[in-house]
């Protein structure tokens, strides 16, 4: 039986031009006409490449990745053809709307309208096809004893098949993944196959979606406050050129930072923080300590607000954390 990974880029378009409407509109967009279109999803189908790029701008963003992976497959020398470079800079448009709504926008809602603007101009630059990627915050957690122990994934933007909004699949990130190192290390990196990655240390939120990735610290005056993270479907995705771009989006992503959320390097001491499928049944109880703790702080005479309470219910789940963590470093040694 023929799977999904293994059809022929002919096959994967023939299902695409099932549809008679979808087979016009992509001869249209291609300015060829219906037959020449049927005949290419022949197996023994030879059309000329300049088109073959085309043809994956042409067909709706959910059917690309596939498309895009069978052609690669059939013709590994037009990688830079068929999967075209993200642009090199940020665009001076997007600096001017950066600036004109930190000028407009009133205080209480500047950081979360930058931040989204932000992500999705990221995804726009970077994923431009729509091949599916996420791009996440990863920011330090307050120090404990004078030191920075872990970092924090703070919501999140993805194209399918990531969700849109990534708000409520935060994890907390630590010494063993990719935003870990970075943060450590203090400098931008790629991994170009995360299941096969010996030199860095990696690990995939359990879905399985993420094949590389890459990651840019944020820093202001020299002091960090995390990395800009991002993962895609693609393998080897992040090019130089991409990971530069991250690296302009991460400065930029500093304006929406409280500048004491930036710490000095030399306390960036990360922990070992278990994976996401051991972090969940902790993280899922969050709203409900969080509410506890409010109600117990009511019953003492106390007023706790919800962000108070919300943050020392993450101290507190970053503590526990660590210690699972250091449990599970200490079996595995």
């Amino acid at each position: 039986m023929t799977t999904q990974e293994t059809r022929s880029w002919q096959s994967i378009l023939q299902n695409i031009i099932s549809a008679p409407k979808e087979r016009q509109r992509l001869a249209n967009e291609l300015g060829i006409n219906i037959i020449t279109l049927t005949r290419w999803a022949r197996q023994n189908s030879r059309p000329q490449r300049s088109y073959l790029a085309r043809l994956v701008k042409a067909v709706h963003p959910h059917q690309r990745a596939e498309l895009l992976n069978a052609l690669l497959v059939a013709y590994p020398d037009m990688q830079d053809k068929l999967v075209e470079e993200s642009n090199e800079f940020v665009p001076s448009s997007f600096y001017r709307q950066i600036l004109q709504d930190r000028a407009s926008v009133i205080e209480a809602m500047r950081p979360w309208q930058t931040s989204t603007a932000i992500l999705n101009e990221a995804l726009h630059l970077l994923d431009p096809h729509q091949l599916g990627m996420a791009v996440t915050p990863a920011l330090c957690m307050p120090p404990v004893g004078g030191k920075v122990l872990s970092l924090r994934e703070h919501g999140g933007r993805g194209t399918e098949p990531w969700h849109a909004d990534l708000e409520h699949e935060s994890i907390f990130l630590g010494m063993n993944c990719l935003a870990g190192h970075v943060v450590q290390s203090g400098r931008a990196q790629s991994v170009r196959d995360i299941q096969r990655e010996r030199y860095i240390p990696v690990f995939s939120h359990p879905e399985g979606m993420e094949v590389s990735s890459a990651a840019a610290p944020i820093w202001l005056e020299g002091r960090i406050a995390g990395c800009l993270l991002a993962s895609s479907t693609q393998l080897g995705y992040f090019t130089q050129a991409r990971l530069d771009l991250l690296s302009s989006l991460a400065s930029i992503y500093s304006l929406v930072l409280d500048p004491n959320g930036f710490y000095p390097h030399s306390i960036v001491q990360l922990r070992y923080i278990p994976r996401p499928n051991i972090q969940e049944p902790h993280l899922q109880t969050f709203r409900q300590r969080v509410t506890a703790l409010m109600i117990q702080a009511g019953r003492n005479g106390k007023i706790l607000n919800n962000g108070e309470a919300e943050h020392q219910v993450w101290q507190e789940l970053e503590a526990e954390l660590i210690q699972v963590g250091a449990e599970l470093d200490e079996a595995e040694m």
